[in-house]
């Protein structure tokens, strides 16, 4: 447990995001502002988590030769456990990336979500 701690306040001498965080996670959200308007960001950063995940893997078993790129998809396909899940939650996550990205920026646009409250 100390060992966490202290690469803790390593991490955060270096990069000093505790205290923003800290901030942002305390900051009281308005109950009239609580409705499905306001998913968009958290989903697009759900997304967003998914696409790295994907790619990791996606990553850890792809060569990317000419001579190894058709075997090494065909393996993912085909022997790998959930490969082509991975795969295709991969390719779908993109175009659902792009899509809930354009609505979250029009959403924040059209609210006025960007301004600081009463102004």
């Amino acid at each position: 447990m100390r060992l966490m701690g202290r690469m803790g306040r390593w991490f955060d001498q270096r990069l000093q995001l505790g205290k923003p965080m800290m901030e942002t996670l305390a900051h009281p959200v308005p109950r009239e502002t609580a409705s499905w308007f306001y998913v968009f960001g958290s989903a697009a950063l759900t997304v967003f988590a998914l696409q790295v995940v994907t790619g990791i893997l996606l990553a850890i078993l792809y060569v990317p030769s000419a001579a190894e790129a058709w075997n090494s998809l065909q393996n993912l396909n085909h022997q790998v456990t959930a490969g082509w899940f991975i795969r295709a939650l991969h390719g779908w996550g993109s175009n659902f990336m792009i899509a809930i990205v354009l609505i979250h920026m029009v959403q924040v646009f059209l609210f006025g979500a960007y301004k600081f409250p009463g102004s």
